[in-house]
């Protein structure tokens, strides 16, 4: 195998440059987790918040679906007494959660209760 000087100049560059790259990629991995522990009481507190939303839309589109004279105003009843009593035990227990993380003063659970 007959390697010339400008190949061996070429082998240099590429072993230079993926040592480059390699090295603040490979060299020090921390030692600490990449993801941080999952809270239980804040991700049901954020499954809520998203669920409380859902429902808030889907009284819009029952209220657009009643104008539309898409819906009966009895089916239209029924399924705004079923989102409304679902609603209202949602934001019952957003409040149980809110009050308990300020009871117990849960320092990793504060974000969420700006939202």
């Amino acid at each position: 195998m007959n390697i010339t000087f400008p190949h061996f100049i070429e082998l240099l560059l590429i072993t230079g440059i993926i040592i480059a790259i390699g090295i603040p990629l490979f060299g020090k991995l921390p030692n600490t987790r990449p993801f941080s522990k999952i809270d239980p009481v804040e991700e049901e507190f954020k499954h809520l918040l998203v669920r409380k939303e859902e429902l808030l839309l889907s009284l819009k589109e029952l209220e657009v679906d009643l104008q539309a004279d898409k819906i009966s105003i009895e089916d239209s009843d029924a399924l705004r007494s079923k989102i409304e009593g679902e609603a209202i035990a949602i934001l019952e227990r957003i409040d149980e959660l809110k009050k308990n993380i300020k009871k117990h003063g849960r320092s990793a659970s504060k974000n969420f209760l700006l939202a």
